[in-house]
């Protein structure tokens, strides 16, 4: 009997020629009954899809999205859909479960891939079969490479803890068990995207059953420039001269090393759980062989033994990828071991001491009476001036066309928050509008650049992407990268006060043609310190030669107020980049009977201005006034992670740091009340967003900032503890937010993204031309 396959489709902005070439494949699949699950991560190529579907007469079924999706969530979304599918389907006792398999929108399958897979899987019992791939280019005709894994050096056989050296199975070539898909569901969370849905499906396959290798191509997979990921050519046989390890090199390391270490501690405590609810069957699986990441400390010797192993197997590659993780874990025990047996304990007695004496003869005491004899060691200049202030590179003017290159100070996915995605969006917007953009990190080393790169292009709209504005677009690490490419007539946009010290340093040191920059400003910066030296260079960076562009006219006004004279009433305003759709369209779940209560704070304790401190109080006080306890409400904190809070009567805030974009929209609908305070001019983005997800939000007010304006839903009080508790209990009593509050029109608060950065590319083209090329 024909076995049944569930195929999972992934549609993004598809050519149409390739994708029905793709399913013509599907359609050619001998000695299966197949299922075509397809998810629709771009939110509009569905009827292109159906038509497509219903001309090869595929049983297609669509999962719609409302919003854009990477390919992990889409094929996250699609697995989900394909086991519903198998627990409705009505099989013979004689017939076994459906199979699972994933399809890209884009290649080409051989005709008997389906069924040989099939063959495999029976013959060697294991839970997933994947095989080798033939490279095509983008007519699909010619062949690039014979085979993906010789190109790729990929080792057919890498075992559990070889999968986290480097992944080796592609997507598009699996086919699996349900129980893989089970156990699975949901994928562990990341910030962009560090792994690909094939390395998780691969560890939980090789962990409960194992992975077979069909070695043989049974996909041609196309290569063009619209690739997620494209084949990465290690063929050559040039042996490359081994680097002198340094931060770079640390930092890249260490963030592989932390990636298969969480993967392996999340597929430690996923196996648990499968074991405990059922999902999965079968001998309990051995996780021996991840000990290196799976013990608290230790591990390192394992990892050199490896790369002994992979070096005199041919794989060097690997091995030396192995030696990383190596040098890593060494790192990890050596730094582990200093913090607790290193000058700690001295220094802790001699604080204790001082304090002591401090007490009682009141004096402070002299180094011989504190037993601290060691003398005092000089302190380098350097470690005292402020390093953000001046380029960590030197730009190399080897471009033939001149860019606009904006200064932010990371590109790591993880540590992104709104102000730099508003610094993305406006480059992007340029980009799309012909300009060439360079993005640079000047505070933070790239942990990621493939990551980095995808996060940042996701943001494309569809016609941008199109026009080929990405290929406009480049990605620098400014902070160990000696030098960047450059022209002497690059413009530069600045988007924190010391960057702007950065653009001015390297216009006035290296004489650009352009002597003016462009300034983003999204606060009144000086406030965030003391009176002080960052205070006073903050304070500097307004009195440079640029051009500013505000992030709202709430903070033009700001600035006109001070008496700064370039904040004219002409000075180009924007409203926030918040796409008020986006969360409006969701429709708030109704609360179970006897369920409590969501209360949602914007919690970031590092961060003076969102007074952490004074939300703390404010909610004491409100949950003492009120009465509340853990039947009535559940107390979270969003932002940055922090220790958990015990509150009044039993609460206890918890923190969930900071929650991946793609989520952050639907757990606002399951938030009932926010507390969201920033003592600035600035409107912060979480008011904005939880009034627009239907949540009865408090924030404070400043200067000419108040909030409440904007929508019923948001309550602006003065930034007082009483006067936020009071607003509290407001917020706490009154009913839903109408639909018509959800509705916020930013408009009063400048001009729409589209109107700013067509007025912004008029300016900047007087001074930077645009061009038609996308290469």
């Amino acid at each position: 009997m024909s076995p049944h396959i569930l195929i999972a489709l992934a549609v993004f902005r598809p050519n149409p020629a390739h994708l029905k070439a793709q399913l013509q494949s599907l359609a050619a699949q001998t000695g299966c009954k197949i299922r075509i699950i397809a998810v629709i991560a771009d939110a509009v190529s569905g009827p292109l899809v159906d038509e497509i579907a219903d001309a090869l007469e595929l049983d297609l079924i669509r999962v719609d999205t409302d919003q854009e999706m990477d390919a992990v969530r889409a094929f996250e979304a699609g697995l989900a859909e394909a086991l519903l599918q198998i627990e409705t389907m009505s099989l013979a006792d004689t017939e076994d479960e459906p199979l699972i398999a994933l399809c890209d929108q884009d290649d080409i399958w051989h005709p008997e891939k389906l069924m040989q897979g099939c063959a495999e899987l029976e013959r060697s019992g294991a839970q997933m079969v994947h095989s080798d791939a033939r490279l095509v280019a983008a007519d699909g005709i010619t062949v690039l490479q014979k085979s993906m894994f010789a190109f790729e050096k990929r080792h057919k056989h890498p075992g559990l803890r070889g999968l986290l050296y480097r992944n080796n199975i592609t997507g598009m070539t699996l086919l699996m068990r349900p129980q893989v898909a089970r156990i699975a569901l949901p994928f562990p969370a990341q910030s962009g995207v560090h792994f690909y849905h094939d390395l998780w499906l691969g560890l939980i396959a090789s962990a409960t059953g194992g992975v077979a290798f069909i070695d043989a191509p049974l996909v041609d997979y196309r290569q063009h420039e619209s690739n997620v990921m494209g084949a990465v050519d290690r063929t050559s046989r040039k042996i490359r001269k081994l680097r002198r390890p340094d931060a770079m090199w640390l930092r890249r390391e260490a963030a592989g090393y932390g990636l298969a270490r969480y993967l392996a501690r999340f597929l430690r405590e996923r196996l648990k759980d499968a074991s405990i609810d059922g999902r999965l069957s079968g001998p309990a699986p051995s996780l021996k062989s991840l000990a290196p990441y799976l013990k608290s400390l230790g591990g390192t010797g394992r990892h050199f033994l490896d790369t002994v192993k992979l070096a005199i197997t041919g794989h060097l590659g690997l091995a030396r990828i192995a030696l990383g993780f190596g040098v890593v874990s060494m790192g990890r025990t050596v730094w582990s071991l200093r913090m607790a047996l290193g000058d700690g304990w001295h220094d802790a007695r001699v604080r204790f001491d001082t304090k002591l004496y401090s007490l009682s003869p009141g004096v402070k005491p002299t180094p011989a009476l504190l037993d601290d004899e060691r003398p005092e060691k000089p302190q380098s200049f350097a470690t005292l001036a402020d390093a953000r202030k001046m380029p960590r590179w030197t730009p190399a003017f080897t471009e033939d066309e001149a860019a606009l290159t904006i200064l932010v100070p990371t590109l790591n996915p993880s540590e992104i928050f709104a102000g730099v995605v508003t610094a993305f969006d406006i480059g992007l917007g340029l980009a799309a509008r012909g300009f060439r953009v360079r993005f640079v990190a000047t505070d933070l080393p790239v942990s990621s650049p493939a990551a980095s790169r995808s996060f940042v292009l996701r943001r494309l709209s569809r016609e941008a992407a199109e026009s080929g504005a990405a290929a406009r677009v480049s990605l620098h690490c400014g902070v160990k990268t000696p030098t960047l490419p450059a022209h002497r007539g690059d413009v530069y946009l600045a988007t924190a006060w010391w960057s702007a010290h950065v653009a001015q340093t390297l216009i006035e040191t290296h004489q650009l043609k352009q002597g003016k920059f462009f300034y983003l400003i999204q606060d009144f910066e000086p406030n965030f310190y003391p009176w002080g030296s960052e205070f006073a260079d903050a304070i500097a960076s307004y009195g440079f030669d640029f051009v500013p562009v505000f992030n709202t006219t709430l903070l033009r006004d700001y600035f006109a107020a001070q008496e700064f004279d370039f904040a004219t009433p002409d000075a180009l305003a924007f409203h926030p980049s918040i796409d008020i759709a986006h969360y409006t369209k969701g429709a708030r779940p109704a609360r179970a009977q006897g369920k409590p209560r969501r209360l949602a704070l914007y919690g970031r304790p590092e961060v003076a201005r969102n007074m952490y401190e004074m939300a703390i109080e404010a909610l004491a006080g409100f949950i003492s006034a009120e009465g509340l306890g853990p039947d009535d409400v559940e107390i979270v904190s969003i932002g940055l992670v922090h220790a958990p809070v015990d509150l009044p009567n039993g609460l206890k805030l918890a923190s969930l740091g900071k929650l991946p974009w793609e989520d952050y929209p639907a757990y606002l609908l399951s938030v009932d009340v926010g507390l969201s305070l920033m003592y600035s001019p600035h409107p912060s983005h979480p008011p904005i967003e939880m009034a627009a997800s239907g949540v009865r939000v408090v924030t404070n007010g400043f200067g000419p900032k108040n909030l409440s304006t904007l929508s019923a839903a948001i309550t602006s009080v003065p930034a007082h503890v009483p006067a936020l508790v009071g607003a509290l209990h407001t917020a706490w009593t009154a009913g839903p937010v109408a639909d018509a509050d959800r509705q916020i029109d930013l408009g009063q608060l400048g001009l729409d993204q589209h109107s700013m950065l067509d007025r912004l590319a008029d300016t900047l083209e007087t001074s930077l031309p645009r061009t038609n090329s996308s290469s």
